[in-house]
């Protein structure tokens, strides 16, 4: 099943290389061209105006991107897990306010959680304070990373501490916030057109409506199978698109490579099997999160080694400039992998604590 027309499949496959490497017009286009198939109204409940659906749909359709362009499937992950975080909070505002725009891609949804993650597992205090004047409460900080921050409107989501022992919250903030300020795009080796850029907070007053959680702990380990989860989908295409070319050298003098290929398309399969299992039920990677961590690092060796096949079976040919294959694109794309929020070794770290 494709969840995407071949005339929008055929312009991406077109453009993925420009979008890989440049900010721009094109790039700016994407999330809205992706958001014409409904694509972001999969696995959301027909009470929101939804198709309704499983969750393992957002990661099938992440998946299809991704063989295509890691950048189309990055910004829609974040997309989507921006949508997935205010469908389930007790406010209502922001899916009042946001939510039929963000269906239609007018307003991208940016998901700045990184710091967040490492804050929960102790690497680094969180870069947003809260303070409070009166009744009124204020935001100053800075974010150095956050993705889809689309520079004509967008809405970002993020956690906020303050300087006492209350909990940290979960916070949703709109471009048009006074005070809030986003920088040039950061600058990569790949997936530039994924508008990344970093968020400044200068006094920015606190709208109670933006607020998602007034616990963050309890908020984001509620809501991170899926978060964690739909970011499998990245995975999932990448290294299908790469054993999908492997695949069609196995019969020339590339055979000898086909045990390692066979085992790995067999840990991918496995993967996929686990998490799937893991995402139809509920609660099952809520209690038990280290499986669901474990998967995640497990997955990045899968991409590395469908890459280093990829480049085995397609030799030097590969490796010119004028190459077809766009096999650079995709071992760049796949670098990124290990490092996005939460990283491997945040990862890592989390399992070795625990």
């Amino acid at each position: 099943m494709s969840y995407f027309s071949k005339e929008f499949l055929t312009w991406l496959d077109t453009n993925a290389d420009l979008i890989d490497q440049e900010s721009g017009p094109i790039a700016n286009q994407l999330l809205k061209k992706i958001a014409e198939h409904d694509i972001f109204k999969v696995s959301v409940p027909k009470e929101y105006d939804g198709l309704g659906g499983e969750p393992t749909q957002v990661v099938d359709f992440l998946g299809e991107l991704a063989q295509h362009s890691l950048t189309a499937s990055f910004i829609s992950w974040g997309h989507r897990t921006f949508i997935e975080y205010i469908l389930s909070s007790d406010n209502p505002y922001p899916r009042q306010a946001w939510l039929a725009e963000l269906f239609n891609g007018e307003r991208a949804g940016g998901t700045g959680l990184s710091n967040a993650v490492k804050f929960l597992s102790d690497i680094e205090e969180l870069n947003v304070t809260i303070s409070q004047e009166g009744d009124d409460y204020y935001l100053d900080g800075r974010l150095p990373w956050v993705t889809n921050l689309r520079s004509d409107k967008f809405a970002a989501l993020f956690a906020a501490g303050f300087n006492d022992d209350r909990q940290p919250w979960i916070i949703t903030i709109p471009s048009e916030a006074e005070g809030l300020s986003r920088s040039a795009d950061l600058e990569f080796v790949s997936l530039q057109g994924s508008n990344t850029a970093s968020l400044t907070f200068n006094h920015v007053k606190l709208d109670p409506n933006w607020i998602l959680s007034k616990d963050a702990v309890d908020f984001i380990a509620q809501t991170r199978p899926n978060f964690l989860g739909f970011q499998f989908g990245l995975a999932f295409g990448l290294a299908q698109r790469s054993l999908n070319e492997v695949e069609s050298s196995l019969a020339s003098n590339r055979s000898v490579l086909r045990n390692e290929f066979e085992t790995t398309r067999e840990a991918l399969l496995n993967i996929q099997d686990q998490l799937y299992a893991g995402l139809n039920d509920p609660s099952y990677f809520i209690d038990n999160p280290r499986e669901l961590f474990q998967l995640r690092i497990d997955i990045v060796d899968v991409v590395a080694n469908s890459l280093l096949l990829e480049l085995q079976a397609s030799g030097g040919r590969s490796y010119l400039k004028e190459s077809d294959s766009s096999f650079i694109r995709r071992w760049n794309e796949g670098v990124f992998l290990p490092i996005v929020s939460p990283s491997a070794v945040q990862l890592r770290h989390i399992l070795a604590n625990q």
